[in-house]
């Protein structure tokens, strides 16, 4: 059977269990090798192939961490293809993968929080020398985005998939209906963050349940480079560096378990299938886990 054969038969398994940013760069991926391989019969496709192909992407300039990434999707066709096809699995146990070192996992500080909170009621610039102050059209919206980041540890794109009915003001819980995987959860936010969440929705016009939680001025879902946008213009006018939206999911993941929050109950919050990454977490989190009764990084430090 040729290669785009077996991945017309892998998507048909695969794609609903996989979210969209997922699948996006699975298939550019997949692209990449069959470009490098091309549409040969898979089952004669050997180990040494694959060691030459991740050969030939660290020579493109590619990092280890790269080349690390493009080994996963190919590794999961293996994966399928000996479940479905019984065909050998030529890459687990055979194929080294490559080493790279991780990336230091450095939170926000609670000053730099709070220079970010601050920036966003305004907007600072100068004309003639003169600075000048004006409120921040969207400051509202984005003092609630940052602190609902802070406090529930979404992902960027969990975040902008978010619609009104997706939050239950009551209990401060947020349904979280695609995360990774396509798995379903609920995070929980504290009184402050609930409280910036009511004042813009309060601010703006609407409110029907299936409306984006947060909203472009259209109306429409904000996307990763709305949100991309308006933290680069917080953070230069706040003067914190390296302002991302994965930074606040490891700054509540740190804070929660800081805070006495559980490593069990973390997992879940975050969406992750297993304890590994959690794990990283707990190594730099200096509190005992099991004592404290408050979690919300946002109550917490009063912001």
């Amino acid at each position: 059977m040729k290669l785009l054969r077996v991945l017309e038969g892998y998507w048909l398994d695969k794609r609903l269990n996989l979210s969209p940013r997922t699948v996006d760069n699975y298939t550019r991926m997949f692209n990449r090798f069959t470009e490098f391989i091309g549409d040969v019969e898979f089952e004669g496709i050997t180990s040494a192939d694959i060691r030459g192909y991740l050969t030939k992407l660290a020579a493109s300039g590619l990092s280890q961490r790269s080349v690390h990434d493009y080994l996963i999707p190919l590794s999961s066709l293996w994966t399928w293809a000996s479940k479905e096809l019984g065909t050998p699995h030529i890459i687990r146990g055979k194929v080294e993968e490559p080493d790279y070192t991780e990336k230091v996992i450095e939170p926000f500080t609670l000053d730099e929080i709070g220079l970010l909170v601050e920036a966003t009621g305004v907007i600072e610039y100068r004309v003639k020398g003169k600075l000048i102050r004006r409120d921040r059209p969207n400051g509202d919206m984005l003092k609630a985005i940052i602190l609902t980041f802070v406090d529930t540890g979404l992902r960027v794109s969990e975040l902008c998939a978010l619609t009104i009915g997706d939050y239950d003001p009551k209990r401060g819980r947020l349904h979280v209906r695609h995360g990774k995987g396509d798995k379903e959860r609920f995070v929980i936010m504290g009184n402050r963050t609930r409280k910036s969440l009511w004042k813009y929705l309060n601010s703006r016009q609407g409110g029907k349940a299936k409306e984006p939680l947060f909203a472009t001025r259209t109306g429409e879902h904000l996307e990763r480079n709305n949100i991309r946008h308006m933290l680069n213009a917080v953070a230069s006018q706040a003067g914190v560096v390296n302002v991302h939206p994965h930074r606040f999911r490891h700054t509540f993941a740190i804070n929660f378990l800081r805070n006495g929050g559980s490593v069990l109950v973390l997992q879940e919050l975050l969406g992750h299938e297993s304890l590994d990454m959690v794990t990283n977490y707990v190594h730099l989190a200096s509190s005992d886990i099991d004592t404290a009764s408050q979690h919300s990084p946002v109550d917490r430090w009063k912001i």
